[in-house]
């Protein structure tokens, strides 16, 4: 996620409330046919090397003036994960992008060597990269109350990194980024697409949809469903926040998978747990970040023309510490953003929050009296709460097709 937009709008609103080139192709595999599968999806771990981090004043300041990602208790999270996957043993785990959070090469160079643990236990991890990931200008160190900026890595870096994690089974690969396809069974095939290249971040490109486009056309004519996944979205999941969460170019992608029968996109970015179904019955499911409470994961199950999807939640030592975070972050934010509220406001606004967040929308208890208070005091918080509401106070954490 770009880092102006988290400063400007997430932080301050939303808060509130391996060794290859990348033009490589690599040697089909095929995947033996399974009657029922279970797909993992975790987005947005945004890990830190421990060796990067003192946290201390400087990097407090950065994570209490962002959108309530626990990282300073990120070790503890990515190592739950890790554990949970090996126990569980899903037929695949998707990491949707954003694994790292400034795209430092030791932070990917420690996070590879826990997710090969997964990959040890026979799971195979499928990967794409996210805006954190690549070429970042803010990888860094931090300590005491400042920052040394340290090597980020570019695309090849990337696919060197995580080569073992899907790439090196990919059924074909974009040459103009890191998209990939990986075939689920005989029946099912994953499209990986990847928008996060140096010279168009966060677009996708026209080589890339041309490439997206011949994907869905050989699927299509080899009888294949197709499941997609991207970092960014497909799909815009709030009305006021667009730009800089979906992918430059989304409508027309969304018109391709409308075209070609695409089942899902399974995306994250937004850090916000919510499932969006177009007006012609296209669906994508943004998980939201693992990094973030209530540090939850999608769960896929796969069973003959049936999908349904589910979110579980991590534990971990400090779990009742990570979840109070992001809930005094929202409350902090609230009072900053209406300097004139009470208390009873900033607790019904840090509620709301962590449960639109979270996906629990139907847990949210609608105020009319403190909506209306809260328009006059500032609009655009209103209209936030505004664009909830009008989606509907709604369960995001489950879906069948």
């Amino acid at each position: 996620m770009n880092k102006k937009t988290i400063y400007i709008g997430i932080a301050v609103l939303l808060s509130v409330l391996s060794g290859c080139s990348i033009y490589q192709k690599t040697k089909k595999t095929v995947q033996p046919a399974i009657d029922k599968m279970t797909i993992y999806i975790a987005s947005d771990i945004h890990y830190i090397s421990p060796e990067l981090t003192d946290n201390g004043a400087f990097f407090t300041g950065l994570i209490e003036s962002a959108d309530g990602k626990a990282m300073q208790y990120i070790e503890e999270i990515t190592d739950a994960f890790v554990d949970r996957m090996i126990v569980s043993k899903p037929d695949a785990v998707i990491l949707s992008g954003d694994i790292s959070f400034n795209g430092a090469r030791e932070s990917h160079e420690k996070l590879t060597e826990k997710l090969r643990k997964i990959s040890d236990a026979g799971i195979q991890i499928l990967v794409i990269p996210g805006n954190h990931d690549l070429y970042s200008k803010t990888a860094a160190s931090f300590s005491g109350d400042g920052y040394t900026l340290v090597e980020s890595i570019d695309a090849d870096g990337f696919l060197e990194a995580y080569h073992s994690f899907g790439y090196d089974r990919a059924l074909d690969r974009d040459e103009n980024s890191l998209s990939y396809t990986y075939e689920l069974g005989p029946e099912y095939l994953l499209l990986m697409v990847d928008v996060n290249t140096e010279k168009s971040p966060g677009k996708l490109t026209e080589e890339t949809f041309d490439w997206v486009k011949a994907q869905l056309s050989a699927a299509k004519k080899s009888g294949k469903k197709v499941i997609a996944v991207s970092h960014q979205n497909v799909l815009a999941h709030n009305s006021i926040f667009i730009d800089g969460f979906v992918m430059g170019g989304y409508e027309r992608l969304c018109s391709l998978y409308e075209e070609y029968g695409v089942l899902l996109n399974l995306s994250g970015h937004m850090h916000i747990q919510d499932i969006k179904t177009s007006d012609k019955g296209f669906t994508e499911v943004a998980t939201s970040a693992l990094s973030v409470s209530p540090f939850q994961f999608g769960v896929l199950d796969i069973e003959g023309n049936t999908l349904d999807y589910r979110t579980e939640t991590l534990s971990f030592p400090h779990y009742e510490e990570a979840k109070q975070f992001m809930w005094d972050v929202s409350y902090r934010k609230a009072q900053e953003g209406l300097p004139a509220g009470t208390s009873e406001l900033y607790e019904y606004i840090a509620d709301l929050n962590t449960a639109y967040f979270s996906g629990h929308k139907e847990e949210i208890r609608w105020n009319d009296d403190i909506y209306e208070k809260v328009c006059k005091n500032n609009a655009f918080y209103g209209l936030y709460l505004k664009s909830i509401k009008d989606d509907g106070l709604v369960d995001e954490n489950k879906f069948t097709f």
